[in-house]
């Protein structure tokens, strides 16, 4: 006999500030684009294709980008589809083959062009989808997306390692461990540089890193993590009990044994606000350094914005989690297991 539960999720969306943009109005024709692509591909087969498609990686390009002209946002389309294979590629990888997955991967993107000459098709594939960036990345923001998308590549390889690592020695990870590796595997730092590319934010290196500059990039992360493992939980719980999630590591970890999921859920809701009032706090310190900059910075805070905003808009929906069963649960947030 099968028992079902029913878990309450927190209203993340009650507690976000106002989006600078909604959703990039060129969605529709880029996400056509998308789906045609997607069917003629010849490098995914029918399991690969239909996981792509669940995805909806054109929604969370729009809603992450909403003010980018057509082109930009195909490429920026593409981007999402390379970081998520690799991702996806890497989850069920040996932490050799995740390694030569993710040295692969960079070198798609340092050279694209000589990249799709060559094997193996991964390369090739990757490769073409990095092409059509480097032209949407301005020259001085190209270093910084390099350096931040080799670490997002890195990092999902250190992610197989922790994986064999706990297989070997049946270790739990701890919040603090898992937050170290996420923050880099979870892609969002090459993002931020783009937010910087696509709205020509020129702002001076060392106001990047003055401490609420660097508060607000750091919270928007964490923001992005919690709401992605929440939204998640269910569909990584079906496929393979959900190792790599903050709810599986709040249930394991020591501070928080004594939780079961609701609790979890609670907690990670909690941390969640948490880090909402530490990227309010630090957008509220912004120093004020000249006109000019001074309205970069109320920009730049404005695109970070639209990232966590709208991870949570295209996790609510996305094929590829379906959090809710129902138009009912959907309304009430209710999570069912």
């Amino acid at each position: 006999m099968t028992t079902t539960n029913i878990y309450q999720l927190p209203d993340l969306l009650a507690r976000f500030p106002e989006k600078s943009g909604g959703v990039n109005p060129h969605l529709a024709e880029v996400n056509d684009e998308h789906i045609k692509w997607l069917n003629d591909c010849p490098a995914f087969g029918p399991s690969d294709r239909e996981a792509l498609h669940k995805a909806w990686l054109p929604l969370l390009a729009a809603s992450f980008f909403p003010k980018v002209d057509a082109n930009a946002l195909r490429a920026i389309t593409d981007y999402v589809t390379a970081t998520v294979i690799l991702d996806k590629t890497n989850d069920t990888a040996t932490e050799e083959k995740a390694e030569e997955f993710s040295l692969l991967y960079t070198s798609a993107f340092n050279n694209p062009s000589e990249g799709i000459k060559h094997k193996p098709p991964f390369f090739q594939l990757i490769s073409s989808l990095a092409l059509a960036l480097g032209g949407y990345i301005e020259p001085a923001y190209r270093m910084d997306f390099l350096s931040a998308n080799g670490i997002f590549a890195w990092s999902t390889a250190q992610e197989a390692i922790e994986r064999r690592a706990a297989q070997d020695t049946n270790a739990k990870m701890t919040m603090e461990a898992y937050f170290t590796t996420r923050r880099d595997s979870v892609s969002i730092r090459p993002y931020i540089v783009l937010i910087r590319s696509t709205r020509s934010l020129s702002i001076p290196k060392d106001v990047l890193h003055e401490p609420s500059v660097r508060g607000m990039e750091e919270a928007t992360i964490d923001l992005i993590i919690i709401a992605n493992d929440i939204y998640s939980y269910k569909k990584e719980l079906a496929e393979d009990n959900a190792p790599h999630n903050l709810l599986t590591v709040l249930l394991n970890d020591p501070p928080t044994p004594h939780l079961d999921l609701q609790g979890a859920i609670d907690y990670a809701g909690k941390l969640f606000e948490l880090a909402l009032d530490r990227f309010r706090g630090c957008r509220v310190a912004l120093p004020s350094i000249n006109e000019e900059t001074d309205r970069m910075l109320v920009e730049y805070a404005d695109g970070l914005s639209d990232l966590f905003v709208g991870g949570i808009e295209w996790g609510l929906v996305v094929p590829r989690y379906q959090v809710f069963d129902t138009e009912e649960h959907r309304q009430n947030r209710w999570m069912v297991l």
